[in-house]
């Protein structure tokens, strides 16, 4: 559960067996010509690469890292890369797939520690449509881009022809002290590439292509 928006799921892994512990550690690297979050870029426009390690630990436990560049044109006290460490567990209720996690996003390097900050989320997956529900804390800095509050995403994808899948994205923020906002996002995937065209309350709409392989 990263800033899931992306490029797509990379899905590859190694597995470690014992009679009482599977653990299956999956990784990942990828290029996008924007780092586009909630509808908001955030390497400044420009290309951003990153790459993540997954560490499912068995009975719907897992934890992970990733990592991203933020792109040129920083100031003094941006940060030139993010780092996320999370972790999650997942469930069913029923038919209903159940997950439950944490992300702490981290800025290493910046002299302002206040650009960090974290979510707890909730997400409910009914097969074609997926419900997520993020509610951020410690986020005492504009230059996050996101502010003490909450944030729902409706996502949904279909399989199309010829190896092609869309997906389609709606997104409410409710930041705290302030109006809420809206961002959608529209994609197209084939193999490792997807086209993303996502734009937000503002009128601010970003096409952005990205790539991404597991390993």
């Amino acid at each position: 559960m990263q800033k899931v928006t992306l490029a797509a799921a990379l899905m590859a892994g190694t597995m470690l067996a014992t009679p009482a512990l599977a653990v299956t550690i999956k990784g990942n690297i990828g290029a996008t010509s924007d780092y586009v979050w909630r509808g908001n870029t955030q390497s400044n426009g420009d290309a951003s690469i990153s790459g993540g390690i997954d560490v499912d630990l068995g009975n719907g436990f897992a934890v992970g890292v990733w990592t991203a560049s933020l792109g040129g044109n920083q100031t003094s006290d941006s940060a030139d890369y993010e780092t996320d460490l999370y972790g999650s567990y997942s469930f069913d209720v029923g038919s209903i797939g159940m997950e439950v996690g944490y992300i702490a996003y981290q800025y290493p390097g910046v002299a302002e520690s206040d650009q960090d900050f974290e979510e707890y989320y909730v997400t409910a997956d009914f097969g074609v449509l997926s419900v997520s529900y993020f509610r951020l804390d410690d986020a005492e800095s504009a230059t996050t881009k996101a502010e003490d509050g909450k944030y729902l995403s409706i996502d949904t994808g279909f399989e199309l022809e010829d190896g092609w899948s869309l997906g389609l994205h709606y997104g409410l923020e409710d930041k705290k002290g302030a109006s809420s906002d809206t961002d959608t996002a529209i994609s197209l995937s084939k193999g490792e590439v997807t086209f993303t065209v996502s734009g937000d309350e503002d009128d601010d709409t970003r096409a952005v292509v990205s790539w991404g392989r597991s390993f």
